[in-house]
């Protein structure tokens, strides 16, 4: 039966309704005429629902007009319906196909390269530097070296000590890292001075080595010899050490910030503007539109259309979003202004003090005008300042 079932879905089948009065007749007649029916199955005294081959389906008709019987094809199956569809459908196919082809060619390609391990130096550095060896957007993926191009950008940027590069799918994986700043140590064995490296008032010396050149509550401008290590003896010749000392000073450090009475806030309108856009192959399309705003937040967002794990093509879709903002003019009080420029002073002055360093003082002077508030902070450190440098 299953042999028999095979072959009708080779030749083709039909899955028929049958109405009629006479439809056990019908059944009878169909079987003294050699003509196959199977999967007969009866929904009520005068309707049967079968299946027929293609090729018997035609002798029917005499049949059908003995029995005075009504015959609806509901479904016609079978690998020659099929071939008939994929014929009649072929410029659909040949699209799909050709879709895929399209597809096909542009997985040998790399359109996408993803940088790991940045600290700093630029992306944009890292990228130009691998386009300059070979690997790039649209670059076919077997003119690809992964070693040579690994060994090349470490002889062309000395500020890498390793490259990592992996391809999967259109995508490239680039893993570097950097070289860690080495400080300019100067050897044991080398004779070196000790300099001032700021403005200070010594509160401490301890010198370990050589001849100090200050004592404490002495004031030392920047570059000033501290520490020689040249020693010069009566009757002795003349000989060079490595100085070595504890130069604690106090520093001062200060800045101005001033802030208008008048501020300006943007706030949110709760208006969007969107628009969208087709980017293939770094080839951007879109319409030109004028942004209804004057002031707005601009995000992006992308879409990659064809997106299969780590098989990306550079067909992508643009959503770009303007949100509307609503500039308003604020008074704020002194006492706003002084919170805010405190604030503010604080910030910018820890930017600038070694983080080794004890403040002992801080102050914060205020200026008022008419239309701002100037504030001025003076912080009082201690820190070491002695900074050595070679004898030549």
């Amino acid at each position: 039966m299953l042999i028999l079932r095979i072959w009708n879905y080779l030749r083709g089948y039909a899955i028929i309704i049958v109405k009629g009065i006479k439809i056990e007749r019908f059944i009878n007649l169909a079987v003294v005429n050699d003509i196959y029916l199977w999967d007969i199955e009866k929904i009520d005294y005068t309707t049967i629902k079968a299946k027929i081959s293609s090729k018997d389906f035609l002798k029917l008709r005499s049949i059908v007009r003995k029995t005075d019987s009504n015959i609806q094809i509901i479904e016609k199956c079978g690998i020659p319906f099929k071939l008939k569809k994929i014929k009649n459908r072929k410029w659909f196919f040949a699209g799909v196909a050709a879709l895929f082809i399209f597809i096909y060619i542009l997985s040998s390609y790399i359109w996408m390269i993803e940088i790991y391990g940045l600290q700093n130096i630029d992306e944009q550095v890292i990228i130009d530097n691998l386009s300059y060896e070979g690997l790039k957007i649209g670059v076919r993926k077997n003119k690809i070296n992964k070693r040579e191009i690994e060994n090349k950008m470490l002889i062309r940027m000395p500020e890498l000590t390793w490259v990592g590069l992996e391809i999967k799918g259109t995508k490239a994986f680039v893993t570097i890292v950097e070289k860690k700043p080495e400080p300019q140590l100067i050897n044991r064995d080398e004779p070196c001075d000790i300099i001032a490296s700021k403005n200070g008032v010594i509160e401490k010396i301890l010198v370990l080595n050589g001849d100090g050149m200050v004592k404490d509550g002495d004031t030392v401008k920047k570059n000033q010899l501290l520490v020689s290590g040249t020693i010069i003896r009566d009757n002795f010749p003349e000989r060079y050490v490595h100085s070595m000392a504890e130069v604690h000073a106090r520093t001062w450090y200060e800045d101005v910030e001033e802030i208008p009475y008048e501020q300006i806030e943007y706030r949110k309108s709760g208006k969007v503007y969107t628009t969208y856009s087709m980017e293939i192959i770094n080839r951007k399309l879109e319409r030109n539109k004028k942004i209804p705003y004057e002031d707005y937040n601009k995000r992006e967002r992308e879409i990659y259309v064809l997106n299969f794990g780590s098989y990306v093509f550079p067909i992508k879709l643009v959503i770009t979003e303007y949100e509307e903002l609503v500039s308003m003019t604020k008074i704020i009080s002194a006492d706003e202004a002084k919170t805010i420029c405190e604030e503010r002073l604080n910030t910018k002055i820890k930017l600038q003090i070694p983080e080794d360093a004890v403040i002992l003082n801080q102050r914060i002077e205020y200026f008022p005008n008419e239309k701002s508030l100037i504030g001025k902070i003076y912080v009082e450190v201690l820190e070491d300042i002695g900074v050595k440098v070679r004898i030549y």
